[in-house]
């Protein structure tokens, strides 16, 4: 998948700059609407935020509206995507639930619940038995939940993986291990990439570059808004099918808001809310933590202790199934917690896609259709106008 120096084109329309979920679905959704199209990618793909997802495309973990409805519409996309793609990548929509522990969590359960009924999806309310009929892992102190059968279960990096074959079989070139070392504007335009492996001309470059983005940005004098946020994850020893669908405690939705900045909390260090899937092969994954840490990947004693502590109050049954491994990822996040799917100000050939958070794998069908919609003209303006990069009052930029 690496070209030779020397290899590359010396001009194409598109240079998309990260090989992750977001990168590899729109290479394939540009390179399949006839654009030439070149990924960068630093390392290989699927390499970053995507080798450490959680592995479900779920409503029920989106904390506003604009973001609901987003990762709605591309559920729906995921789909067609999927039955495009010879079902080349693991997805299903084996439902979630949300469960609450306490009254307080129960009406955020509530809450949620309205949102999703207010937007004509199907989900239903459930007391604690039903909560148990539905998942049967649930322990008995779970006092109800929300049940959606909509949403879905992903591996994230067969989906990568599926989208750059696809995407090469439509003339798309992908360059690993590839460093971009500058951008090269003329006035308000975007004119050719300097690389490791050589100048390539381009009118438009997509940042999908994740946690990296920042550093796209400011070979363009541009300041993004993009900082990394750790989430530790769990991985147990194989076991019997024991649950279907994704798991939610409705501390994961509180994790999720404090940890975005949203309905006046204040990021903590650290926070925790779990979401858990048995795979196919009978694993668990339990994640995860969000904690502002740079770009430290570590596993730490505190974030296992809180999964495992967590895990048990929901699923006390899982308690003497063995922990195989612990790891973590970064997930690129903006101030607001919704990402940036918008135009540089002053250089519109240059698209951020980025800071989506954990949420880039169920948005990242409808954020390729809304990148071609840019570079065609056809964009959904109205759709747009809630992820532009001027939203933020602090926005510089110095070129």
């Amino acid at each position: 998948m690496n070209p030779s120096p020397g290899t590359l084109p010396n001009a194409v329309d598109v240079i998309i700059v990260g090989g992750g979920v977001i990168g590899s679905v729109t290479a394939y959704v540009l390179s399949k609407a006839g654009l030439r199209v070149l990924v960068i990618e630093r390392q290989d793909i699927g390499s970053g935020t995507s080798s450490s997802a959680a592995a479900a495309a779920l409503l029920q973990t989106k904390t506003s509206i604009d973001k609901l409805t987003l990762a709605n519409q591309s559920l729906k996309l995921l789909d067609n995507l999927h039955e495009q793609l010879g079902r080349r990548f693991e997805f299903a929509h084996t439902g979630s639930l949300l469960a609450a522990c306490s009254e307080d969590e129960m009406q955020l359960v509530q809450k949620m619940h309205a949102n999703l009924l207010g937007m004509g999806l199907d989900v239903e309310l459930l007391d604690g038995r039903q909560a148990r009929e539905v998942m049967p892992v649930l322990g008995e102190n779970v006092l109800g939940g929300s049940y959606s059968p909509k949403d879905a279960q992903i591996n994230p990096l067969e989906l990568v993986v599926a989208c750059a074959d696809a995407a090469q079989a439509h003339g798309a070139i992908f360059s690993t291990f590839t460093e971009l070392h500058g951008i090269e504007t003329r006035g308000e335009k975007v004119i050719a990439v300097q690389t490791s492996a050589g100048r390539i001309e381009t009118g438009m470059i997509v940042n999908a570059a994740g946690v990296w983005a920042p550093n796209v940005a400011r070979m363009a004098g541009v300041t993004l808004p993009v900082s990394p946020l750790k989430g530790e994850l769990l991985v147990t020893e194989r076991r019997p099918p024991q649950m279907q669908g994704t798991l939610i405690a409705a501390k994961y939705l509180l994790s999720k808001a404090k940890a975005e900045g949203e309905e006046g909390w204040d990021a903590p260090k650290r926070s925790v809310g779990i979401t858990l899937v048995q795979v196919a092969h009978g694993n668990f994954i339990v994640g995860s933590t969000r904690e502002l840490a740079d770009y430290d990947k570590r596993s730490t004693y505190e974030g296992i202790h809180e999964l495992v502590h967590q895990l048990l109050e929901l699923t006390p049954r899982l308690a003497n199934v063995h922990l195989l491994r612990a790891y973590a990822g970064l997930r690129p996040l903006t101030p607001d917690g919704s990402p940036i799917i918008s135009r540089t100000p002053g250089l519109p050939g240059l698209i951020h896609a980025v800071g989506f958070g954990g949420d880039g794998l169920a948005m990242s069908a409808i954020t390729a259709e809304m990148l071609l919609g840019m570079l065609t003209g056809s964009a959904d303006e109205a759709l747009l106008a809630n992820f532009t990069l001027e939203r933020f009052k602090t926005l510089e930029v110095i070129r």
